[in-house]
């Protein structure tokens, strides 16, 4: 892998990352181009890009991408090098809504989905994206905001959508995300991600107790908040790990007014897993022809804050795309479908 991309506080464990060769690259470009992007996440849709990926991609990565469904020996994140892009993108959009001229075609929407459906089910939350496939450009009007369309402000560490595990009996957090790039700024402004598990044998025994126990109120990302019912914008107080700290479930998100310990001590325990996520974590920079596979159970990540490079018409060129995936849809069934897999959160479900 190329170090300039890498930040180099920490080693990335290399048995996490898959290299096509330009044969393989190619035949699976040639698979992909031949499917017709569907925003909706309809079912024929799936399954078409599903059986384009098993046909392409080497049988080591499958294997790899099924061992890695089971969750019986779960890697913390998948690193795909010299994968196939758009041959031409034309410009960055500045909205979420992208017109058809911006780039030749979907190999980017088409590769995510396709990757993702080997490990788990592919689908959004209205909230993030009105389509399956979440567009992250970043927005001049959000640009001191914390999420993903933001950009002066650092995007701290977090498991993405922490609240929604403890949403009334049900979990609505993604079992993992995907990440590839579309656009790149020349600034490179990393994704940062970290291990709890490497985090957590830097603490001891007393704080991860207090981890352990529902000492903490998590709110849902500030871009719900808006269309989010106020009785489903906190948890009640819950843990921010569960299980051990080998295979653990870890919910958290760092960035401003995001998790309220209940006391002072929660708090300081709270502080030192922060502290120790950040010691072991990496960054790495999502660019075209790379995807990022994140497994949203104990891995966290974060975005540098960073100011746009902007394009002759004034608008951001940093584009990157995003696919949720969850084991499979049950626990959605509850949620108000907005399309075949984008959902809504709802007082009457």
């Amino acid at each position: 892998m190329n170090s300039s991309v890498i930040s180099k506080e920490n080693a990335v464990n290399k048995s996490f990352i898959f290299t096509l060769s330009d044969e393989e690259r190619d035949f699976l470009f040639n698979e992909l181009n031949q499917i017709q992007y569907d925003p909706t996440g309809n079912t024929d849709y799936i399954t078409e890009v599903r059986m384009a990926a098993m046909r392409a991609l080497p049988k080591e990565i499958v294997k790899f991408l099924n061992q890695q469904k089971t969750s019986l020996k779960p890697a913390p994140y998948i690193i795909f090098e010299n994968l196939p892009t758009d041959k031409e993108v034309r410009f960055t959009p500045d909205s979420q809504d992208i017109p058809l001229e911006a780039k030749s075609g979907f190999i980017s929407e088409n590769l995510i989905i396709a990757i993702g459906s080997l490990i788990g089910e592919p689908y959004s939350m209205f909230h993030e994206g009105q389509n399956i496939v979440n567009n992250l450009i970043p927005s001049l009007k959000a640009k001191k905001e914390y999420t993903g369309l933001g950009s002066e402000f650092e995007l701290d560490f977090h498991i993405e959508n922490a609240a929604l595990k403890f949403m009334g009996n049900n979990n609505f957090s993604p079992s993992g995300l995907l990440l590839t790039g579309v656009n790149n700024d020349p600034k490179k402004p990393l994704t940062r991600l970290s291990d709890a598990r490497e985090a957590l044998r830097l603490l001891s025994e007393q704080d991860i107790e207090q981890l352990s126990q529902p000492l903490y109120r998590i709110k849902v990302p500030y871009r719900w908040r808006v269309s989010t019912p106020v009785e489903l914008q906190e948890t009640s107080p819950s843990p921010i790990i569960k299980g051990t700290i080998d295979l653990p479930e870890v919910t958290a998100a760092f960035y401003p007014d995001m998790v309220a310990p209940i006391n002072n001590l929660a708090a300081t325990s709270l502080e030192k897993f922060r502290n120790a996520i950040r010691k072991v974590s990496f960054g790495i920079d999502v660019n075209p022809g790379r995807l990022v596979y994140i497994n949203n159970r104990f891995t966290f990540h974060s975005r540098d804050a960073f100011k746009p490079t902007l394009d002759k018409s004034g608008n951001p060129i940093r584009w990157l795309q995003r696919i949720f995936i969850a084991p499979d849809l049950w626990n959605h069934r509850t949620l108000e479908p907005v399309k075949d897999r984008v959902f809504k959160l709802a007082l009457n479900h």
